[in-house]
């Protein structure tokens, strides 16, 4: 017969062997939570409020400048899950040993996302917003192609990251 302190001693390890991981728990909650509010924002505003814009509004130019300011604004928030992804990702890397080749898919779409992300949010974005801001005495076919180009690649940034953001969601 085992020795009461054994006992409890045995007692306690099947105890914490239970007790869920918190700091893993927090961390994954963070990362998840980066991903599904990237991923729903794109779904947000590019399948939502940019249609009913361009349906509703009087005019293409103010449908482009209410879209355009909450790109803008969503910029911030996609910063912050940036942020938060390279952060938490990195953590539960090292901290947890997550190397497995699921997680490399995952950890993978979240570089790529990132990086498209940062060049529109550093390049694409306020050049779009300097064409756009120009006086119209100052529109030329020049500008306004290049206006274009950058918003298909916009665009195509935006369907990228929803379909990248979508498999990092899935391997989470």
């Amino acid at each position: 017969m085992e020795s009461a302190p054994a006992v409890a001693s045995s007692l306690y390890l099947l105890i914490a062997d239970l007790m869920p991981n918190w700091t893993f728990l927090t961390l994954h909650f963070f990362h998840t939570m980066a991903l599904v509010v990237w991923v729903g924002g794109i779904i947000a505003i590019g399948g939502i409020v940019a249609p009913i814009a361009f349906r509703e509004l009087p005019n293409r130019s103010s449908a482009g400048k209410v879209i355009g300011l909450s790109l803008q604004r969503f910029d911030v928030l996609v910063a912050i899950c940036i942020v938060l992804l390279v952060a938490t990702s990195t953590l539960m890397a090292l901290w947890y040993g997550r190397w497995s080749p699921w997680y490399a898919i995952q950890y993978t779409c979240i570089a790529l996302m990132s990086i498209s992300a940062t060049v529109c949010m550093t390049i694409v974005g306020p050049r779009m917003r300097n064409l756009r801001s120009s006086s119209t005495e100052h529109q030329t076919p020049d500008r306004a192609a290049e206006f274009d180009r950058l918003h298909q690649f916009s665009t195509l940034s935006m369907q990228f990251n929803l379909a990248c953001g979508t498999v990092a969601i899935l391997f989470s």
